[in-house]
């Protein structure tokens, strides 16, 4: 096999993750995924999975991206579509692929405009969460647990489909869109994505990494603790391919090509880019020591993010978009 430049077959970052791993939730827990098959091992990360430790939890972080979107720091994106897009409309149907515990169907569903929403996820136990939620709200959404491939929805039936980090996951994305997407959409019907679009199996530029790493050591220690509470990030990895395959094959298989394969199938209303390309890598693990309201953590990580958009400016890369998009016939 040829290896693309910057693709690790496997890092060191692979034998410390195993080693928290195993000291956080034990040896069966990495026994179990050698021996869980393809969907089994994605339907597994996804319901284990825990936010705590994510960088799109730290508040700051969230509000710079609300910025970038909106203009408004405290107006999330969802609020932005509803607000923007379903003025004047009823009867908007919706539906959300990859959904996960369902809270941006949520977000959605308390606009009138709105008469459905459902939710589709491989993630059993996350699906049940999310059905209990919006049962508890009385809410218009319809919650599925399984396979999207399997489902058969039908042709035409949706003024809008949302993909939130989810449309990443999926295998050749410009023809999964023209053959499995578009053609659930109404005419002028609605993308819109808030997704990576950066290297396939976020085997991150070695610029990347550089930069990362020249950020990380000049934080403090005592923001650098990993999750477990007793150990502190030294250095930032790319992760080997066998790790990524392993803990979940369906991460990043065809990211890089994610906004080339929109653009092919739908015009284009509007699109900004977030960034990820530096701090998507330099929190992981340590993004829990930021989610506070402590004044110097607010300052420590609103420079963390200014040196992410330098680096942005740069090099001209990015790692991540929010997108709305329309289906025309031509």
């Amino acid at each position: 096999m040829i290896l693309k430049e910057d693709t690790s077959i496997i890092t060191w970052g692979d034998f410390l993750d195993v080693y928290h791993k195993i000291r956080q939730k034990g040896m069966r827990y990495l026994l179990a995924k050698m021996q869980l098959s393809h969907s089994s091992r994605v339907s597994s990360k996804w319901d284990l999975h825990t936010t705590s430790s994510d960088f799109w939890e730290i508040p700051e972080i969230v509000k710079d991206w609300n910025k970038t979107i909106s203009g408004d720091e405290n107006k999330l994106y969802e609020d932005y579509v509803a607000q923007k897009y379903f003025s004047g409309k009823s009867g908007i149907k919706i539906l959300s692929i990859g959904c996960g515990d369902g809270k941006h169907e949520r977000k959605f569903a308390v606009y009138p405009e709105v008469e459905k929403a459902v939710g589709v996820d491989i993630a059993e136990a996350r699906v049940a969460r999310a059905r209990e939620s919006a049962q508890k709200l009385n809410l218009p959404i319809e919650y599925i647990a399984g396979d999207f491939f399997k489902l058969d929805f039908e042709k035409e039936s949706f003024d809008m489909v949302l993909f939130s980090s989810s449309l990443h996951h999926f295998y050749d994305i410009d023809n999964f869109l023209k053959n499995h997407i578009k053609p659930l959409l109404k005419n002028n019907g609605l993308l819109v994505v808030y997704e990576y679009c950066g290297p396939n199996r976020l085997q991150w530029r070695r610029t990347q990494l550089n930069e990362a790493n020249r950020i990380l050591q000049t934080i403090p220690k005592k923001y650098r603790t990993l999750y477990d509470g007793k150990s502190s990030k030294k250095k930032v990895y790319r992760p080997g391919l066998i790790r990524m395959h392993i803990v979940d094959p369906s991460e990043a298989p065809d990211s890089e090509n994610l906004i080339n394969g929109i653009h092919n199938n739908f015009t284009v209303l509007e699109e900004a880019r977030l960034g990820w390309n530096i701090l998507h890598s330099l929190l992981k693990g340590i993004a829990h020591n930021f989610v506070s309201d402590d004044p110097e953590v607010k300052k420590l990580i609103a420079s963390l993010i200014q040196e992410e958009k330098k680096f942005m400016q740069v090099s001209g890369e990015n790692d991540a978009v929010f997108g709305v998009y329309k289906k025309e016939l031509y």
